[in-house]
């Protein structure tokens, strides 16, 4: 199936993690899964899974948000990571998934033509590292 820019875009993202995927949602949107992503001190695990959902009308739509399977995500101290909560579902999922939501947000601008799928990817890391 033809993504468009998505095809490309991903392909990055999975030259740094091969075990990513991309499927389809309801509504033409898509969900990326990053899967053993490593995560700096602070968290209740070492490593974590991410999600983010790519928009219908992606590239010029922008990326929001994003989540971490499984709910209980947590700073080591147990404290509830900031901006983030348990309850929020991936919209368009068939299936609900067990997963802390980060309501997280782009400090800048979303640029089409120059933002990416990698671009948007080092936003949610950054926003791991520190653990807050």
């Amino acid at each position: 199936m033809n993504m468009g820019p998505i095809d490309e875009q991903f392909e990055a993202i999975r030259e740094l993690y091969q075990g990513a995927t991309i499927g389809p949602l309801a509504g033409g949107s898509w969900l990326v899964r990053i899967p053993d992503v490593p995560l700096p001190a602070g968290w209740n695990r070492p490593m974590c899974t991410v999600l983010f959902v790519v928009p219908a009308g992606y590239p010029v739509s922008g990326l929001d948000c994003f989540w971490v399977e499984s709910a209980g995500f947590r700073l080591a101290n147990g404290g509830t990571p900031q901006a983030s909560n348990d309850a929020n579902p991936i919209p368009g999922a068939e299936t609900p998934l067990n997963a802390t939501w980060f309501s997280w947000h782009l400090q800048v601008p979303w640029r089409p033509g120059i933002d990416t799928l990698r671009t948007y990817f080092a936003v949610i890391m950054a926003r791991l590292d520190p653990a807050r």
